[in-house]
Order: C-alpha cells, then sequence, then structure tokens
C-alpha cells in the first residue's frame, strides 16, 4: 500500500519533499506527494478553529469519488480540534484510509520560540508517521519514545524518536506480510 500526501495551501511551503521522504522511510512504504486538490469545511468560528473529523469526511468524498485506492495523508497549516479536545496535531480514520496533521501548533513561533524549520520538519514527520501507522492498524504504544506513543503535548512529541520501537516494527512488519500473501 502507498501514501498519497497532499500538502494544502496553508502548510509549510518547501518542506514537502524532505518529509514525505522520511515518512517513506520510517514507515517502508512508497509516499507520493502532490499539492492538494481537497476543499475541506469545518470551521468553526469561535474556536478559530477547523474539525477535523469534518477535514477526514472530505478526504473520505474526495477519495471515494477519485477511486483513490492509496491510503491520503493530508498536511494543513490550519489548527485542528477533535470535539471534546481543545486542539490536536493529527487524526486520523483508518478504516477509510485517511489522516490529516495541522502544522500550526508544531511551529516554533506559535508557542512564542524563534523559527527552526528542522525541528518543524521533524515535528511533521513524527506526527505524519504516527497517523500512517494507525492506516497501518497499528495501536498507540505505552513506550513514549516510540512514533506509535501518544504525544498529549509538544514536549511528548518533541521526545519520540523518529522510529518505531521493536515490538511495533514486529506488528508492521506481521501487517505487510499479511497484504501480500
Amino acid at each position: 500500500m502507498d501514501i498519497l500526501i497532499f500538502w494544502d495551501r496553508g502548510a509549510p511551503a518547501g518542506l514537502e519533499l524532505p518529509v514525505s521522504r522520511i515518512i517513506s522511510q520510517i514507515m517502508d512504504i512508497p509516499a507520493d506527494v502532490r499539492t492538494s486538490p481537497v476543499l475541506y469545511n469545518g470551521f468553526d468560528r469561535n474556536r478559530n478553529q477547523f474539525d477535523a473529523t469534518s477535514i477526514l469526511t472530505c478526504l473520505d468524498v474526495f477519495s471515494r469519488r477519485n477511486e483513490e485506492n492509496r491510503f491520503i495523508l493530508l498536511v494543513t497549516g490550519d489548527d485542528i480540534f477533535r470535539p471534546s479536545t481543545r486542539y490536536i496535531f493529527g487524526l486520523s480514520r483508518p478504516k477509510t484510509g485517511t489522516a490529516v496533521i495541522s502544522s500550526a501548533r508544531l511551529k516554533n513561533e506559535y508557542w512564542g520560540l524563534p523559527p527552526d524549520e528542522m525541528m518543524l520538519i521533524d515535528r511533521l514527520v513524527r506526527e505524519g508517521a504516527h497517523e500512517i501507522g494507525h492506516l497501518l492498524s497499528l495501536d498507540h504504544c505505552d513506550n513514549s519514545s516510540c512514533i506509535m506513543a501518544n504525544p498529549s503535548s509538544l514536549d511528548d512529541l518533541d521526545n519520540k524518536k523518529a522510529m518505531l520501537c521493536p515490538l511495533c516494527q514486529q506488528k508492521l512488519n506481521k501487517k505487510k506480510i499479511s497484504i501480500t500473501v
């Protein structure tokens, strides 16, 4: 299975290739990056954020209409949330093979820190690989350094390694074998 990475108009320009290549290496899955053709809705004026579940529904519709059989990851610059949360870095819907991540709170500038493009690339890679892991049927991991650990803060995300722990890697390898058989 391949991953199609849609880079939205508001996502940081110029980071598409390094992010997609590193995600591809971590998850050992071919990745194709393109400018996003998907228009999404779900903006909440009171929160000044987009509902990630609405974005995933738009990705689902796009995927069905275009008979897309690859996983789709949308990278957006818009701040996102899920009902009952203040914000999220990303969200996936394994049943339909779609995921979204936001660069908004992954940027140092959001937190009043100096810009750091390498840190931003690293964060986009970690969150993107995490959501793709869910699309590949991986659950959250108790190992805080694993890419599949569930970050509740930016510090948690920064403390993860850009790789799967041995147990999650083993689960992924078994999943890939079952797909090819």
